[in-house]
């Protein structure tokens, strides 16, 4: 029970178990989960001198003397991230638009997008996910972006207004914004109309969704690869946005991305992947194939989020796991609008939504393990 929660320095606070919240910083967009004694003490820290409130802590919590001084230096930490705006700002810089001449349209949801490359290596950025939405000898479009590479940077142009521009070290996060501007473009919506967008593969039945995520390199494009052949509906691949206005995953197409040891196994399943090109991405990653994904639904609810965990010696099991847990899993990865409304959004889908581990190395098992998300 908390004794005075007006008194607590979050801008947001949902209680996701019999003994955990989880906290809102809106100054740096931070989520934590703090159990209710942390947040009594928060409570009650300016009531105390530092050596009574350090006595506080070892007696509330039964820990030591220098377990209270770190925890007291990590509630004096908080206060500072709740007084701190995130300074981080995305890398834009005043740049002129340069002559794009590699034209790809693609379409999607009777939205066309036209896409110009500056170069063959910008195209190569972008372009292999989205292959298979190409159409040609379009003289209409919807939407028109410029994407180029000059003086170390790649540069998105909406139009002709300048999105931003990215370091060569900064690839990742240039790839990430480009899928923010196509999805809002696929939909006609606004950046902020999105609750988050998450790092995670999804699949549909039955207007309803599961959300896998999940370390690298634990097979979550495979598990859906494997699951589409099953017939199962593909909503995204490793990008799973989320709307506010009504809490639903929306399909972001891109192709399903296909690793060099996985290859064979997919070919048994989809024979398409034989003629499919091979694109070397980098030593970690290797060569990889990009995958049409099946989508029949564009939405669907989603109330299961899955943690999933590859490995040929694991046992086949899918079982509940806390909220809590689940979120120190997940949210590292996942980007949250900042605007308070979404944040709130966010807060309650997150009460209303179940989470597992998901164990597998054999895949009949894992389609029984999944169909059972879907039983009534």
């Amino acid at each position: 029970m908390l004794y005075n929660i007006k008194k607590l320095p979050f801008s947001l606070i949902e209680q996701i178990s019999s003994n955990n919240f989880l906290v809102w910083l809106s100054e740096s967009n931070k989520y934590i989960v703090l159990d209710s004694n942390i947040l009594n003490l928060i409570v009650k820290k300016n009531d105390f001198s530092n050596s009574d409130f350090l006595f506080e802590i070892m007696n509330v919590l039964k820990v030591d003397s220098v377990s209270a001084e770190k925890i007291n230096n990590d509630i004096s930490d908080l206060f500072i991230d709740f007084n701190s705006p995130n300074l981080e700002i995305p890398s834009v810089s005043s740049h002129p638009l340069i002559n794009c001449e590699i034209d790809h349209y693609y379409c999607f949801n009777n939205v066309i997008i036209k896409v110009s490359f500056g170069c063959l290596n910008s195209k190569f950025l972008i372009h292999q996910k989205y292959q298979h939405l190409e159409v040609f000898n379009e003289n209409k479009y919807n939407i028109h972006y410029n994407v180029f590479i000059k003086d170390k940077k790649a540069f998105i142009f909406n139009e002709k207004q300048l999105v931003g521009s990215w370091h060569e070290n900064e690839m990742h996060e240039f790839q990430g914004k480009f899928s923010i501007e196509f999805l809002c473009s696929l939909y006609k919506k606004n950046e902020h109309d999105w609750m988050g967008v998450f790092h995670a593969s999804t699949i549909s039945k039955n207007n309803q969704s599961v959300m896998f995520t999940g370390d690298s390199g634990n097979g979550k494009s495979t598990l859906v690869s494997i699951l589409m052949a099953k017939g199962y509906n593909i909503i995204a691949d490793d990008f799973t946005p989320i709307l506010r206005s009504d809490l639903k995953t929306y399909c972001f197409p891109t192709a399903i991305s296909i690793k060099e040891k996985s290859f064979e196994m997919i070919e048994s399943m989809h024979p398409v992947i034989t003629d499919l090109k091979e694109y070397y991405i980098n030593e970690l990653k290797g060569n990889v194939k990009y995958l049409p994904p099946i989508t029949n639904k564009i939405k669907a609810s989603c109330n299961s989020v899955v943690w999933v965990k590859y490995g040929k010696d694991l046992d086949n099991n899918l079982e509940k796991i806390s909220t809590e847990n689940a979120l120190q899993k997940f949210l590292p990865e996942a980007w949250i609008s900042n605007q308070e409304v979404n944040a709130n959004a966010f807060m309650k889908w997150i009460t209303k939504t179940n989470f597992y581990e998901l164990k597998y190395s054999d895949n009949k098992k894992l389609i029984s393990l999944v169909d059972s998300l879907f039983l009534d």
